[in-house]
């Protein structure tokens, strides 16, 4: 299993535990610890399509990934508005919300750790390797 996939199911389960349990003891270690491991993918995303992505098209790459991301947080309240305006009791539409995060989280937690092998697609896809060493880290 690949590590950026157990941070999301590591989260998700947090955001489980989040959303289900009242107590507040319980829920502030699990937002300041576990719930935070989902925010390393933007890092591990960037890394990994940097390695599969063709020197040429990096660039294009990168950017339809910022733009994905970005593009969850103009959709993402618009969804959770709705759960919670569909519900009868306010608390119970954020509940929810959270569980549909838990569940998103679940479910690309286990796509990322079945099948996120940066390293085995950019050598199936002909990608050069990158140089490990000798990389200037300033001018």
């Amino acid at each position: 299993m690949g590590a950026g996939g157990g941070l999301l199911l590591a989260s998700a389960g947090a955001v489980t535990v989040f959303a289900t349990s009242g107590a507040l003891w319980v829920k502030v270690p699990m937002m300041f610890g576990p719930m935070a491991l989902a925010l390393v993918m933007i890092t591990v995303a960037q890394t990994s399509i940097a390695r599969i992505a063709p020197p040429s098209q990096r660039r294009v790459a990168l950017g339809a990934l910022v733009e994905v991301f970005a593009l969850g947080g103009v959709v993402s309240p618009l969804v959770l508005g709705w759960i919670v305006d569909s519900t009868a009791n306010p608390a119970v539409g954020y509940r929810d919300g959270w569980l549909v995060t838990a569940a998103l989280l679940l479910v690309t937690g286990l796509l990322a750790a079945f099948f996120m092998r940066p390293e085995k697609d950019a050598r199936r896809l002909g990608v050069p390797g990158s140089r490990a060493a000798g990389v200037p880290v300033s001018h």
